[in-house]
C-alpha cells in the first residue's frame, strides 16, 4: 500500500482509540523502552511531545521516567519550522514553557537551543511502519530532513501503537529507516 493510503487508514484507526486504551498502550510502550535499552551512556535523547488532538502516544510517561530515574539524560524536544519543513532542537527542563502552535503541536517557547549533532537517541513518531523499518508520518518529511543534520550513528527508535504492515510500496531514497520500533508488547530491531 502507498504512504497516502496507509496514512489515511492509520489516522482513522488511531482516532478510534479511546483515551483509556491510548494511555495504557503509551504506558506499556514506555515500559518496553526502559526494559529493552541500556541508557547508561546516553546523554541526550530527542523526544516528541504528543499532539493530543491526533491521539498520539503519550510520551510524557517516558519524560517523567527520565526525570525520575535517569537524570543523567537531557530530554530534547523540537520546534517545527513550517516555512522550511525543518525542526530546531531545544532542551526540555523544568523551566521550559510549552505552548501549542496553530497546528496543535506542543512546542517550547523559552528553551535553550541544542545542536542536532549532539543527540544520541531520537524517538520518532509514526502512524505506521513496515517490516523493513520504514515509517509513515504525516507526510511533510520533517524527521527525514532532521535526521540528515544528526550524527550518522544516532539511534533511531520509532514508537508505534500498531503492528507493522508488510511493505510500504512507495519508499524512496529520502526515507530514513529506523533502527528499532517499540510497541506495547515488544521491541523490533531492523538490520540496517
Amino acid at each position: 500500500m502507498t504512504k497516502d493510503k496507509l496514512r489515511k487508514q492509520f489516522l482513522l484507526k488511531r482516532k478510534k482509540l479511546n483515551n483509556l486504551h491510548l494511555q495504557e498502550k503509551s504506558r506499556a510502550i514506555s515500559q518496553q523502552f526502559f526494559k529493552f535499552f541500556d541508557l547508561s551512556e546516553i546523554k541526550k535523547l530527542h523526544i516528541f511531545l504528543p499532539i493530543l488532538r491526533q491521539n498520539e502516544i503519550n510520551t510524557w510517561f517516558i519524560i517523567d521516567e527520565i526525570r525520575q530515574n535517569h537524570s543523567h539524560i537531557i530530554p530534547i524536544i523540537s520546534k517545527s519550522m513550517f516555512e522550511t519543513y525543518s525542526m530546531e532542537s531545544y532542551v526540555l527542563d523544568s523551566n521550559t514553557k510549552i505552548v501549542e502552535n496553530d497546528w496543535g503541536i506542543p512546542e517550547p517557547i523559552n528553551a535553550i537551543k541544542c545542536p542536532d549533532d549532539t543527540i544520541d537517541i531520537i524517538l520518532i513518531p509514526l502512524l505506521c511502519f513496515d517490516k523493513q523499518g520504514f515509517r509513515v508520518g504525516y507526510g511533510k518529511g520533517f524527521y527525514d530532513r532532521f535526521l540528515l543534520n544528526c550524527r550518522k550513528n544516532i539511534i533511531k527508535i520509532g514508537l508505534s501503537l500498531f503492528e507493522s504492515v508488510d511493505k510500504i510500496d512507495d519508499v524512496n531514497e529520502y526515507d530514513i529507516r529506523m533502527d528499532f520500533c517499540v510497541m506495547s508488547d515488544r521491541v523490533l530491531l531492523f538490520n540496517n
